[in-house]
Parts: C-alpha cells; sequence; structure tokens
C-alpha cells in the first residue's frame, strides 16, 4: 500500500493560465519532496486546465485535477472541494498565482513536528507587484511585508491555550489570515469540521479565525516563505464598482457572520461566555464593515435599499442584526459623547482666546505706562 503523503498542497484555480506554472513549478522546486498536489479547477474559461494537464507527468502520480461544478467567484467553494481529497499529515492552500521559496515545506513541516502543532502560522511574507515580478534586482531588495500590527516573533512561538487571551490577542493585533501562509494538520481540520465559508470575500478570515479558536497547539513562526503576486484580476483585487461590488460585501457579511456565528456556538468555551464570542464576531463585522462604507458613497440609494432588503431578509441574519443595533447604537454613544468633549474643549478655548485678549490688552497698558 502506498505510503501517504506529509503535505497536501490544495489550489484553487480560475483563469490564471499565465501564472500557475509558475506556482506548480515553485512546488517542484521544494528540498522538501514529500507532498501531493490538489488543483480544484473553478471552471475557468481560459486554458488554465491545460497548462496543469501538462504538468502532471512532472509530479509522477503526485498530482490530481479536479474541478467544481460551477464557477463559484471565490477561493472558499474550491479549498471545500478539493479537501476531501487531501491524503497528507499536513495541508498547505496555495494561491494559483503565488510561489514558495525553495525551502518553504521543509521548515514549515519540521517546526510542525518538533511542536507536533495542529497550525504553525507565518506572520509575514513577500509582496511582488506584478510587473516586478521577474525582476531580479527588485527582489533582492524585498522586505517581509504584513498588514497586522504589534511585534513578531523571533523564533518558533507556541500561541497560549488560553482562550480568553486568544481572543484579546485576535481583537487588538490580529493574525495574518491569509491561509497560504499556514501548514495545517489535516486530522485536525477534519475532526472538528472546519470549513470554508462560501462567501466571495473573507474567507480566509473565517477559517483563520475557526483555527486560532480550536487549535490547541498554534504555533507563530517568523519564516517568510511566500510570495504574493499583486495582480489586477485577483479576487481580492476585484475593481467592479457601484451596486455589484457593494452587493458583494452585504452578501459575504450575512454569509460569513452565519458561518463563523455556527461554528463559535458549538465550542463549548464560547456558548459558557457568549461574551468572547460577540468580541470574535464584533471583529468580523468590523473588517468587513470598512469595506462596505468604504463603497456606499458609491452606491446610489436605491440600490442600496434593494440590496440590503434581499440580503438580510433570510433567517439567519438575527444575531447578525443584533450586533449590528448594537454596534450602530455604540457608534452614536461615543459620537454623542465626543461632541460632548469637543463642546467642553471649544468652551476652553473661548474662554483661553478670552483671557490671552486680556493678558494682551494688560501688557499694553503696562507698557503705555513706562
Amino acid at each position: 500500500m502506498k505510503e501517504l503523503p506529509a503535505i497536501s498542497v490544495i489550489i484553487p484555480m480560475y483563469n490564471a493560465d499565465k501564472y500557475v506554472g509558475e506556482c506548480l513549478d515553485s512546488i517542484l522546486a521544494q528540498t522538501f519532496q514529500d507532498f501531493e498536489v490538489i488543483v480544484v479547477n473553478d471552471c475557468s474559461t481560459d486554458s488554465s486546465r491545460a497548462v496543469v494537464e501538462n504538468y502532471a507527468p512532472k509530479f509522477g502520480e503526485r498530482l490530481k485535477l479536479t474541478h467544481t461544478k460551477k464557477n463559484s467567484g471565490c477561493g472558499g467553494v474550491p479549498r471545500n472541494v478539493g479537501l476531501p481529497f487531501a491524503r497528507g499529515e499536513y495541508i498547505s492552500f496555495l494561491d494559483a498565482d503565488d510561489t514558495i521559496t525553495p525551502t518553504a515545506f521543509e521548515e514549515l513541516y519540521n517546526i510542525a513536528k518538533n511542536f507536533d502543532a495542529d497550525v504553525v502560522a507565518c506572520e509575514r511574507y513577500y509582496e511582488v507587484p506584478d510587473k516586478f515580478w521577474n525582476d531580479t534586482d527588485f527582489r533582492r531588495q524585498l522586505q517581509p511585508f504584513t498588514w497586522r500590527s504589534g511585534e513578531f516573533v523571533t523564533q518558533p512561538t507556541l500561541l497560549t491555550e488560553n482562550l480568553s487571551e486568544r481572543v484579546r490577542i485576535y481583537n487588538e493585533v490580529g493574525f495574518l489570515w491569509n491561509l497560504w501562509s499556514k501548514l495545517i494538520r489535516r486530522d485536525f481540520v477534519v475532526d472538528n469540521e472546519i470549513t470554508f465559508a462560501t462567501s466571495t470575500i473573507a474567507e480566509d478570515f473565517i477559517f483563520t479565525s475557526c483555527l486560532a479558536f480550536t487549535a490547541k497547539k498554534f504555533v507563530l513562526v517568523p519564516n517568510v516563505v511566500n510570495y504574493y503576486r499583486l495582480t489586477e484580476e485577483s479576487i481580492s483585487h476585484t475593481a467592479d464598482k457601484g451596486g455589484k461590488y457593494f452587493r458583494k460585501y452585504v452578501r459575504a457579511l450575512t454569509k460569513s457572520f452565519a458561518h463563523l456565528d455556527e461554528f463559535l456556538s458549538g465550542r463549548d468555551f464560547f456558548r459558557q461566555n457568549p461574551n468572547m464570542k460577540y468580541l470574535v464576531l464584533e471583529r468580523l463585522l468590523n473588517e468587513i464593515l470598512n469595506y462596505i462604507l468604504y463603497m456606499y458613497e458609491q452606491t446610489p440609494a436605491h440600490e442600496f435599499d434593494e440590496i440590503v432588503r434581499e440580503e438580510f431578509s433570510g433567517e439567519d441574519i438575527v444575531a447578525l442584526a443584533a450586533l449590528l443595533f448594537n454596534t450602530g447604537n455604540l457608534y452614536r454613544v461615543r459620537l454623542i459623547e465626543n461632541l460632548g468633549r469637543v463642546s467642553k474643549l471649544e468652551k476652553i478655548i473661548r474662554e483661553d482666546k478670552t483671557y490671552i485678549a486680556e493678558l494682551e490688552n494688560f501688557i499694553a497698558q503696562s507698557q503705555r505706562h513706562v
């Protein structure tokens, strides 16, 4: 019987014929070769499938190409399709337009085994604009990049198992949400029934949140092994504007919230500490609302009304509606408090101006008497 691989690499793919070959090349170049690759074609309309098929002989029997039934418009659906095919001890999720360093699998797998980790998570990566992708000089000058705040670990560090402390870290500095920055134990994912939300955005955010509050051994590492390509075609950089774009984020909010709410509600810690659950959900809400508010002014009022009515008509948005109301009321209270502070400051400024004027008048009169 064939021995199972150490790592299963799952790659969702949609119209990536210009890039997927480089992604596969970076996997073939690994110093650690005990892997299998599962490419999930999300109904591409270009020659992506043919590119992958041409690479199959280079992988021997280690590459499987499967597909979704229809284009999903997101990475979550093809990743869910790929998960049942994975046989490895650990899973790596890569994007079809990105690459990894030659020692990526060796570095992360060794750390995973040393810690007996459920999750090994990088905190930084290399960000490369498409136009500089093959620029050797540009790559030599690359500095590790991240959007999260706070300090970074300087050596592999086991995250505290205290879930209250994890919630604090989650809200104050966050984790690097991108799934391609992690190596994840497959049995851990299966046993805890962790799946991807099927929204068009925030799938990585939701999945990482589930990992962060379920994994007993979550290891943060300083290793930088991913090259993230900034392209116009990337789902996360979609340029469509107006109602279509606004609808996408509103729908993502309702679906993502329901997915995470259901998952957390099934965990003993969050059932016993509902305040902690709402802190996590509030972080998700704020993440997506930042995008929604950015598009708000670009969406005509009648479209906004229609979209909200349609997307909030389901039965599974009660918790979301409650949190939106509470969040809106909190912002209102804070606004009132801030307006009160502004009013007090304006009064102080007026009093200071009067005092300064009186002082200047006194000085002027004193100088005339000298």
